[in-house]
């Protein structure tokens, strides 16, 4: 087995820390599996190995390869498997425009796979799908969806913009824009932007405004909970 080093961008492999992620992977992913490291301490090994066994996937018992490795103290399981390419269908999607915090993403993710909608379009200046902490907050959803990077919304935009809505969420003053009043399409684009400064202005041209009516005690939701809200409202 090669040398594992720590998790880098440039690398063709990723790894899932702690058990529950990494059991994701080897169930839904077995051919992504390069090695599956166990700690001397992890108290269910044997169920592992077993299942390891049986679907002929390399693995360790190695604590110090996991303690070089981990971020936490308390991993016992770590999987290494290979990144992967995929493309995105002709379905609803979400859209990330140019978002920054990995475990807002990992979120995402996990939230997006709880709904059923498992395509994913990242725009722009992305953070890393791959990066550690991005899996571990998918608690391995990244296993379940698809996922795409474009460059600019253009070529998202000129890809997919026959046969769908697309539903911009950005701050309005029309009533009628409220997610309350929105009509539900069967197939839909939910486009959300920079956990900070939200969708540019110019994004109006590609589609139609949609907003979360909350309360004016706060000044806006949480990226994660408003794809959360988002979601629900349009899969209910």
């Amino acid at each position: 087995m090669e040398k594992i080093n720590k998790y880098s961008k440039k690398e063709d492999y990723s790894f899932t820390m702690g058990a529950f992620p990494t059991y994701e992977l080897i169930l839904k992913r077995p051919e992504l599996v390069k090695v599956i490291y166990i700690h001397d301490n992890y108290h269910e090994k044997e169920e592992l190995i077993s299942t390891l066994k049986e679907k002929n996937l390399a693995y360790e018992i190695n604590s110090k390869v996991i303690n070089r490795l981990a971020s936490k103290e308390n991993t016992y399981v770590m999987g290494v498997f290979e990144k992967f390419n995929n493309s995105i269908l002709e379905r609803s999607h979400v859209v990330l425009d140019d978002i920054s915090d990995m475990g807002n993403l990992g979120t995402i993710l996990r939230t997006m796979n709880a709904f059923g909608i498992r395509d994913l379009a990242l725009v722009g200046n992305v953070c890393d799908i791959f990066n550690p902490k991005t899996i571990r907050a998918s608690m391995g959803s990244i296993f379940d969806i698809r996922f795409e990077h474009f460059d600019t919304f253009d070529k998202y935009y000129d890809r997919f913009k026959e046969n769908r809505e697309i539903k911009l969420f950005m701050l309005s003053k029309n009533m009628e824009d409220s997610l309350r009043e929105t009509k539900k399409p069967d197939v839909f684009s939910l486009v959300f932007g920079n956990e900070g400064s939200g969708l540019p202005d110019y994004y109006e041209k590609y589609g139609t405004k949609v907003f979360i009516p909350q309360s004016d005690s706060v000044d806006s939701l949480n990226l994660t909970i408003a794809v959360g809200v988002g979601l629900y409202e349009f899969t209910r």
